[in-house]
């Protein structure tokens, strides 16, 4: 049998709404398995991994030991828990950002302006920018490339010397 390399993640820089979900092998306390999570949530994983410095399986697998744990502490039995590993880690991800929060990150990343889908894959194009996709398509051009949103931790994060909030 021929020998498995690394593989090459697939790099995906559409920010054109919602994509599908994903199917990634993941390494659980040892075992083998699969999660389906969206692009934007295996992206947040791999964040959160980095800044904490573990990587996602480790994560996952600290994740998955919590939700047993607390099932153990009500009485049931960790196979009985009504708690899926890809929900778990979805809630965790929501959490670990919310906990970040703060009121100076928000008003950087232009929350509370009455349009909670700006800068987000929900965001639709002004009827301008709308009308440049559809000229440049029909002349046979591509969609043009979205500048860089900014991200939950640069939001959140302290301000960058020399740079205004």
């Amino acid at each position: 049998m021929a020998k498995r390399g690394p593989k090459k993640k697939r790099v995906i820089t559409s920010h054109a709404g919602v994509e599908p979900l994903r199917s990634q092998n993941i390494m659980i306390g040892g075992h083998r398995t699969s999660m389906r999570l969206e692009p934007s949530m295996w992206d947040a994983l791999e964040e959160i991994g980095r800044r904490e410095c573990l990587t996602v399986n480790r994560l996952c697998t600290q994740i998955k030991e919590r939700i047993e744990e607390q099932a153990r502490r009500k009485g049931i039995r960790p196979e009985d828990a009504d708690v899926t590993l890809t929900s778990a880690v979805r809630v965790f991800i929501a959490s670990y950002y919310r906990r970040a929060c703060t009121e100076d990150g928000h008003m950087r990343a232009g929350h509370g302006g009455s349009d909670p889908f700006v800068g987000t894959p929900f965001e639709l194009p002004t009827a301008d920018e709308e009308d440049g996709v559809k000229a440049a398509v029909a002349a046979g051009g591509s969609f043009p490339t979205p500048g860089p949103t900014p991200g939950p931790t640069q939001a959140a994060g302290p301000a960058q010397p020399g740079l205004d909030a």
